[in-house]
């Protein structure tokens, strides 16, 4: 603005300086503008002011009005032969013109927009023009526009222009799987802007670094950048492209409900603001999301849908990137033939062409499926070859996917070792990347990524390989989380801020009765924070791999000593069992799994019958009783010369976790101890006791809980008793940190939603999964006496979550839990005789075992539910 200016074009010239970093004093500023400008018949503030109001609508996301105000600077601009200013409006019309999904228009007004310009300016539209063609796909123009406009802004020392080149150029490099260039240009832009006091601009480089760290596989750093720039961009409404890219990442961790929500806020916000360009890419993203829920119909329809709507919009990039979902949709269907798998691999190879390296790769690899599946050796050589790019760049889920391929390829090809190796190469790959994640609920939901390689492994080994071998195949495919080192979000204040949080609001529900209208706000309320907490969470880094590998079979015999040990495995539909006894390993088929776990289901349906009806209820405790007979039959007697009366150590396929052991037969009197995989009862074994003195917790509530507290502290001298008011949530935890024992006689809460809310209800409110993180020294042993403490949540990839599964990955040797309700009066004679025979020396599985065959038999279908997890 030259000295002198009139008031007017100064006021425009404040607009536009502030709509990048503040689009609501720039509108303000603009609309006072554009009064004074027509008061003073100033044709070129007029246009200016038309400029700072369409580009404050467009940091709105309000890209119609942004329109109608830039075409309005052209025009008054041109109508009264200003040629800079109509050229500057040109250049942001363009822009609005793009997110409007029209490329070939916006195109054009740069065009017409660089013959106005020179100097500095011209450089400024230069920068903008490579924007439109990186949106285009015309990547390698973009990135000699963006090259060529930052050498002017640094001779000239436009560091604002600077920041949002070199902005721009770091998106383009992360686009390209060139980390480590985006990086650099994103730590400078974000230097450049903490320079200017520009927060806007701040926050969208944070963004922008949070996706290139999604592009490297940095799931929590993606997280976290993501969620440090939201308050920031979403000050003037909701963001779509933010929304766009954590719904891409969520998608990735197989968050896919969360995933199919930020996609459609994105949607949402894209229809509002006629956003046609995000519009697009957010249906096309919920395209992706329906195949990865098994939703192909669904997928195809979509992806199609998108397809056309982008090649109506000039975009063939990203109608190719339709393409490509809608014929994975297509393969997904069963619907696929030659002629699929010929366009599959054209489109791969346009993907490639064009720079868009992951999508490219993954339609590669789709290709690869299906060429193994029409058996075509050459197609699959030629996808493969396409492909290995991947093994260096692509994130670990597709590095994992390749190796997937290729061992299907070589077990069509009938090479055996070549599929082991790859199969194992894929896990090997996956377990580096999970251990990267902090977030319990991460680890477990990525499991689902490698399901099928791991399902493929098994297949392997059952078909192929000794013993031994298999069971070695099963420690690398059973509950692998729990394997890692545990997450500890309690120690992050704001994980423990909204437990606390939570606690309140359970108080407030629990109280005395409420209106359905403060229920209700009660209820957003908590579902809000367990938002909260789960989010904070997933932004934890893990803690690497654990040090050493699962235990062989000398390990298992040395630590079993006269005990069997049966590792339970899952192979298309069939179940199969691995024995440990005596020194060797046995395998034996065990028949199909979907009638033991439909006897299993009947079983619990049965028992829940009978413990509510508090009596005998004659068809119900036959059916029970059938079940039990038909669970021993099919899961344990067809190994009796193998088990012979030995003790047990059980690890159960994920569907049969619930299983109540001492109900069967062969388990009557049995001490049984049964954990997620055998890997993790050994860790258990060898886990030492802690010293510190027993811990007896009996909340306010239920009723029975301090007598039952009372009654035990009989047999255990020296222990510390929390009941009533003083069993709180943080007092429980401080006593319990290090304790040889625990007991915790209170209602349990399962969460089949999200497990790490699965909860025990202490006098002021649940204690999570996520509260049992703060024990640095997990109890030794703990005793969960209320109904359904041992249920968890099921999850692909063999994944539980669940209290027992937490104690046991925290540290705890052994966990006393049922896994169906309980009659408490029954339950706490059981705890009692318990608790007496632990004070005798018994272990908790011996203990357990001998107080239920004690019991009274009309109540045996509630102590019958208890069983001992781990060691």
């Amino acid at each position: 603005m030259t000295e002198g200016a009139s008031e007017p074009l100064a006021l425009a010239a404040r607009a536009i300086e502030a709509a990048a970093g503040d689009p609501r004093r720039a509108r303000a500023l603009a609309e006072v503008a554009l009064g004074a400008a027509r008061r003073a018949r100033d044709a070129e503030a007029l246009s200016m002011a038309h400029r700072a109001a369409g580009l404050a609508a467009r940091a709105s996301y309000d890209a119609r009005t942004a329109a109608e105000h830039l075409r309005k600077a052209v025009t008054v601009a041109v109508r009264h032969d200003r040629a800079t200013p109509a050229a500057e409006a040109r250049m942001s019309l363009a822009l609005v013109l793009q997110d409007l999904g029209r490329p070939a228009a916006a195109l054009r007004e740069i065009d017409a927009a660089l013959v106005g310009l020179h100097g500095l300016r011209r450089a400024r539209a230069v920068m903008q023009q490579a924007v439109i063609l990186r949106r285009l796909g015309r990547d390698d123009e973009a990135m000699r526009g963006y090259r060529t406009a930052l050498r002017v802004f640094r001779r000239a020392g436009d560091r604002l222009w600077q920041a949002r080149a070199l902005n721009n150029r770091g998106i383009l490099h992360g686009y390209h799987g060139n980390v480590r260039l985006a990086q650099a240009d994103l730590a400078a832009a974000a230097a450049l802007y903490a320079e200017l006091g520009l927060p806007a601009g701040a926050a969208q480089v944070q963004h922008n670094r949070g996706f290139v760290a999604a592009q490297a596989g940095d799931v929590p750093e993606a997280l976290a950048r993501y969620a440090r720039a939201r308050p920031e961009l979403s000050r003037t409404g909701p963001d779509a492209v933010g929304l766009l890219d954590l719904a891409e990442l969520l998608q990735s961790v197989r968050l896919l409900p969360e995933a199919q929500r930020a996609a459609q806020e994105a949607l949402d916000a894209g229809a509002r603001g006629r956003l046609d360009a995000v519009r697009g890419e957010a249906a096309l993203l919920v395209a992706r999301i329906a195949l990865a829920r098994g939703r192909a119909a669904e997928a195809r329809a979509t992806a199609r849908a998108a397809r056309r709507a982008f090649g109506a919009h000039g975009r063939p990039l990203l109608a190719l990137r339709a393409l490509a979902v809608e014929l994975s949709a297509t393969v997904a269907a069963g619907a696929a033939h030659r002629g699929t798998l010929r366009r599959l691999q054209d489109t791969a190879a346009a993907l490639g062409r064009a720079g868009w390296l992951i999508p490219a790769w993954e339609a590669w690899l789709d290709s690869v499926q299906l060429a193994v599946h029409l058996k075509d050796p050459e197609r699959v050589r030629l996808g493969l070859a396409a492909a290995a790019g991947a093994a260096r760049r692509a994130p670990a889920a597709l590095r994992a996917r390749l190796w997937h391929e290729r061992a299907r390829a070589a077990r069509a090809g009938g090479d055996v070792a070549a599929a082991i190796r790859h199969a194992d190469a894929g896990l090997a790959e996956f377990e580096v990347h999970r251990a990267s994640l902090g977030a319990t609920e991460l680890r477990v939901r990525s499991g689902a990524t490698v399901a099928e390689l791991a399902e493929l492994r098994l297949e392997l080994a059952v078909a192929h390989e000794e013993p031994a071998r298999m069971l070695a195949a099963a420690q690398r495919t059973s509950a692998a989380t729990l394997w890692l080192p545990p997450a500890r979000p309690s120690a992050d204040p704001v994980v423990t801020r909204g437990l606390a949080m939570l606690r309140r609001v359970h108080a407030d529900l629990s109280a005395a009765p409420v209106s359905a209208a403060d229920s209700g706000r009660l209820m957003r309320w908590q579902h809000d924070l367990e938002a909260r907490v789960r989010a904070r969470a997933w932004q934890a880094q893990g803690n690497g791999p654990s040090a050493g590998g699962p235990p062989g079979p000398a390990e298992l015999t040395a630590a079993l000593g006269p005990a069997a040990l049966v590792d339970f495995v899952a192979v298309g539909g069939v179940l199969h069992a691995l024995v440990v006894a005596g020194g060797e390993v046995t395998h034996r088929p065990l028949g199909q799994l979907a009638p033991v776990a439909e006897e299993l289901a009947g079983l619990r349906f049965a028992q829940r019958r009978l413990v509510a009806a508090r009596g005998h209820t004659a068809a119900a405790e036959a059916a029970a009783r059938h079940a039990a007979n038909v669970l021993d039959a099919a899961l344990l007697s067809p190994l009796a010369d193998r088990i012979g009366d030995r003790d047990l150590v059980l690890a159960p396929v994920a569907r049969l976790h619930a299983v109540p052991w001492a109900l069967l037969p062969s388990c009557r009197g049995r001490p049984v101890r049964v954990a997620p995989s055998a890997a993790m009862w050994w860790r258990a074994y060898r886990t030492p006791e802690p010293t510190g003195r027993p811990v007896l917790v009996g909340p306010s509530d239920p009723p029975h809980a301090r007598a039952e507290v009372a009654r035990i502290a009989g047999y255990a001298p020296g222990s510390r008793v929390l009941d009533g008011e003083r069993a709180r949530v943080a007092d429980v935890l401080a006593a319990l940190d290090g304790a040889r024992i625990g007991h915790i006689a209170c209602h349990g809460d399962f969460r089949a939603d999200n497990g790490l809310f699965s909860a025990l209800r202490l006098t002021d409110g649940p204690l999570t999964i996520y509260d049992l993180s703060a024990l640095r020294t997990a109890p030794g042993t703990l005793v969960l006496s209320g109904c359904d403490t041992g249920v968890a949540a099921v999850h692909l990839g063999e994944e539980l979550l669940g209290l027992t599964s937490a104690l046991l990955q925290l540290g705890t040797r052994s966990v006393v839990a049922s896994t169906g309700p309980v009659d408490d009066r029954a339950t706490a004679a059981l705890m009692s005789d318990v608790h007496k025979r632990l004070a005798a020396g018994s272990d908790a599985a011996a203990a357990l075992a001998a107080a239920q065959l004690a019991a009274d038999p009309a109540h045996r279908y509630s102590t019958g539910v208890f069983a001992c997890f781990g060691a």
